[in-house]
């Protein structure tokens, strides 16, 4: 398959994306998704991520706007963003965003967005790989996998290192933790982990998918003890899972991170340009001010 270009490579990866996160989503438990609010809707197509219990836009976002059958804030800006702030209104949620592909950042959609209060946030890059087996990287860490060759008391050790690593570097309550560990062997996830010694310091996963006969994966999960960085974790993480998917087949790896501004320079994304994933675009996020700005 010949990746297109502009517009439909964008739909093609918010797709990939789309998937990940209807997963994720559906890996939540039952008794913790019902404590925390957590769900995922779907309204004239957009996906509708919900997490009450965790008022922050990575886990209350709309995204794959566009992909779906409905109308869905291409053509009816206003009403597309009163549906979302209704939305999230009903769930208690104060912060959440709209994620748009850049093709749909219309005049009409940002004059409504204006008359909103509903401003433009930082944006998110989208980073695009092939997979290869001899990505450079230094460390003194060993990356090891939390599968099933792990004996199993060391996987249930790595495995709840793991939740709760990837739990404080994204800022998640630690009610979130059990959540992040049923993916561990779950079909379509790999887990891996930065030892130092006997002892887990940063995470990363890989989340394999096919869409339009392609197989494809997404690097997430990135996430390194403070008392640890500067160690190289994350560019040896990134090369393994680079490495683990092109032995499962995948010729195309995609990624976000915050996308990097002069005041707030991000050394993820420049290291993943470094090590081969340019950024493709950088998709709009639109949502209301923080609380008190």
């Amino acid at each position: 398959m010949t990746l297109p270009a502009g517009s439909e490579l964008e739909r093609l990866l918010e797709r990939v994306e789309a998937k990940q996160s209807v997963d994720l989503f559906a890996a939540a438990p039952p008794d913790l998704a019902g404590r925390e609010g957590v769900g995922l809707h779907r309204h004239g197509g957009a996906l509708y991520l919900t997490a009450s219990g965790h008022d922050h836009p990575m886990f209350n976002r709309v995204m794959a706007v566009g992909l779906g059958d409905g109308a869905n804030g291409t053509g009816a800006a206003e009403a597309f963003l009163d549906q979302a702030a209704e939305h999230y209104r009903e769930a208690g949620v104060r912060r959440w965003m709209v994620q748009l592909l850049p093709h749909m950042e219309s005049e009409a959609f940002r004059a409504a967005a204006g008359e909103r209060g509903i401003n433009r946030l930082r944006g998110w890059a989208k980073h695009l790989g092939p997979s290869r087996a001899d990505l450079p990287f230094r460390t003194d860490l060993r990356i090891v996998r939390v599968d099933d060759d792990l004996a199993g008391d060391e996987r249930k050790r790595l495995g709840e290192a793991w939740a709760r690593i990837a739990a404080e570097s994204f800022g998640l309550p630690l009610t979130f933790v059990p959540w992040l560990e049923g993916l561990v062997g779950r079909e379509g996830w790999c887990l891996y982990v930065a030892m130092d010694g006997d002892s887990p310091v940063a995470t990363g996963a890989l989340f394999l998918t096919e869409v339009a006969g392609e197989r494809f994966a997404e690097l997430n999960f990135a996430g390194t003890l403070p008392e640890h960085r500067g160690r190289g974790a994350q560019s040896a993480l990134i090369a393994r899972r680079v490495a683990d998917a092109q032995s499962l087949g995948v010729r195309w790896i995609a990624t976000e991170t915050d996308e990097d501004v002069p005041d707030r320079p991000n050394p993820s994304y420049r290291n993943l340009e470094r090590l081969g994933f340019p950024v493709v675009y950088v998709r709009a996020n639109w949502g209301p001010p923080k609380p008190g700005e």
